[in-house]
């Protein structure tokens, strides 16, 4: 029987290295058994207030006055010992599921090795959804869809059977459909814990209930305000796109190991648009990207860019093929360097690109104090919008984008999706693979994946 844990947070600051409050936090209480839901635009503090809930600090942070107790314990003042102890009463499931999965371990190892009780992580595993077959829990992280890596890692952190209990934009990167039915799970799995939820699903806030706590610019305040949805502009079509042809797929069929075929794919990405690559989770969306970015070599059939046949590996690839398409993906921890700073990764590229690195970062939203954090510091949008600026100055003639919006709130992924829609503008085929409707409505084309079985 699991003991569900208090968590008290009394005066909390925490700054980053400039001194400047990136957190505030006067009181909030959540007692045993209870549900906190917490929204706000990206980058607002929501990810920062997850982690101090079970004692975790991002780099570049640090806590200038106040105290987080769990189950009376100061989660941040604790020795060594005592946090260890504290880890396993409580977890947390970041926004970005490759954080907590080692690559090289099979899903089976990662989610037994640290269970209270044998067998203890594959029944989360079942009770979440995912295939437990012998052949699918040897496959490891990579071989995985983002949603599953997600799962993975919830029942990785549920196997020590912790009282509370926090997840990070669990729902981000599902398809609607999807994300009801996990949502059911999730409340299912979590019954009896103490839940911390963090997200900017407005259905998701609803369905999970409990007390509603906005976040906005690093302060907190305890109230449930209405969601106001985000209308999306009307799309512009493409002004250019010259006599390119684009990307093409002809009869592109792609597979893990053990697991169903993905295709035959026969499509092209006009150059000057968006299109939008869309399928319920685990249909292989990531993988087709994966594949024209060379990164996931095809069963059969082949990858275009502009009628000329791309080697299968990357590795193959010549320099120009290599420099014309650039991959966003939706973990948005795979494509950033930990111990650079996001302004040298960026000023670098617009340097050797000779792009205007100040206005993609005003159109992406990603403020100037950005530039002299590290990936770590940053929530996993902001972490996302800085991946996609990355991709953008380089201004390649192919843009492939998993889930840009997952990670999201509605304002700050119309801001995202402009300026994809410029990318395009300029002549770039733009290939988004995404669950979401209103983006959707906003591409040139749909390409839809059937559901793999």
């Amino acid at each position: 029987m699991v003991t569900a844990s208090t968590l008290s947070v009394r005066d909390l600051v925490i700054r980053d290295r400039s001194g400047a409050p990136r957190l505030e936090v006067p009181r909030l209480n959540v007692e045993p058994g209870e549900r906190l839901v917490v929204v706000g635009p990206s980058g607002a503090g929501k990810s920062t207030l997850a982690h101090a809930a079970v004692g975790d600090v991002s780099p570049g942070l640090r806590v200038t006055s106040g105290s987080v107790l769990v189950d009376g314990a100061d989660a941040l003042g604790a020795s060594p010992r005592h946090l260890r102890r504290l880890r396993r009463r409580s977890c947390v499931v970041d926004q970005d599921p490759g954080v907590a999965l080692t690559p090289w371990r099979r899903v089976d190892q990662l989610v037994e090795e640290n269970a209270a009780r044998p067998g203890l992580g594959i029944r989360y595993a079942r009770d979440l959804g995912l295939p437990v077959e012998e052949g699918w829990l040897r496959r490891r992280p990579a071989e995985l869809s983002g949603g599953q890596r997600r799962r993975v890692a919830i029942a990785r952190a549920l196997s020590v059977d912790p009282g509370l209990v926090v997840l990070d934009e669990p729902t981000a990167g599902l398809d609607p459909d999807t994300a009801r039915a996990f949502t059911e799970l999730l409340l299912s799995v979590t019954a009896g814990r103490t839940l911390v939820l963090v997200t900017h699903d407005a259905r998701l806030a609803r369905e999970v209930g409990g007390t509603v706590v906005t976040v906005d610019g690093g302060h907190i305040e305890e109230t449930a305000p209405a969601l106001r949805p985000v209308r999306w502009p009307a799309r512009v079509a493409p002004t250019s796109g010259g006599t390119r042809i684009g990307l093409a797929f002809d009869s592109l069929a792609v597979a893990y190991p053990n697991s169903a075929l993905i295709g035959p794919l026969d499509a092209v990405v006009p150059a000057g648009s968006v299109v939008a690559l869309a399928g319920r989770s685990g249909s292989g969306k990531s993988t087709v990207l994966r594949a024209a970015a060379g990164l996931h070599p095809p069963a059969r059939g082949s990858v275009r860019l502009d009628g000329e046949e791309l080697a299968p590996r990357v590795e193959d690839r010549p320099r120009t093929h290599i420099d014309s398409i650039a991959l966003v993906p939706q973990d948005s921890s795979l494509a950033l360097a930990p111990a650079v700073t996001v302004g040298r990764r960026l000023r670098r590229l617009a340097r050797d690109h000779r792009t205007d690195l100040a206005r993609v970062c005003e159109e992406l939203q990603l403020g100037s104090e950005l530039l002299d954090r590290r990936p770590g510091a940053l929530s996993g949008g902001q972490r996302q919008r800085v991946a996609l600026a990355a991709a953008i100055l380089r201004e390649p003639d192919v843009l492939l984008v998993d889930e840009p919006t997952a990670a999201l709130d509605r304002a700050t992924g119309s801001a995202v999706l402009a300026r994809l829609e410029q990318a395009s503008a300029a002549g770039a085929a733009v290939l988004v693979a995404t669950h979401d409707a209103d983006l959707i409505s906003r591409c040139d084309s749909v390409l839809e994946l059937p559901d793999v079985g």
